[in-house]
């Protein structure tokens, strides 16, 4: 029973190899990524320009001031929030007063 193949059914089996396992032999090498062709993105082709410049820099600004007065907003209605819960616990509303002569039937 050493390494010679053993016969179960039609499909010869060999036994499971011990010790160094066989490599292949590489052949070249692989293109980096950054070098690679592809389909998607060509490196050849050239930058286009960019379809919005803003040189003032007013709308970043103006972005800017919105993000601000967003965010001061939100920490007004969280100071709030906060507020209230340190103001105690909230108690049932007074039941509604009902008439003394009231005239429902039983």
């Amino acid at each position: 029973m050493g390494d010679e193949p053993q016969h179960m059914g039609r499909a010869t089996v060999r036994p499971p190899s011990r010790g160094r396992a066989r490599v292949g032999h590489a052949v070249g090498k692989a293109p980096l990524p950054e070098n690679a062709v592809t389909n998607v993105i060509r490196t050849d082709a050239p930058a286009k320009a960019p379809v919005f410049v803003d040189p003032s820099g007013r709308r970043r600004r103006r972005v800017r001031r919105i993000a601000y007065g967003i965010g001061v907003a939100l920490l007004l209605v969280l100071l709030a929030v906060w507020v209230s819960q340190l103001g105690g616990s909230a108690k049932p509303p007074a039941p509604p007063p009902t008439p003394a002569n009231s005239s429902v039937p039983r």
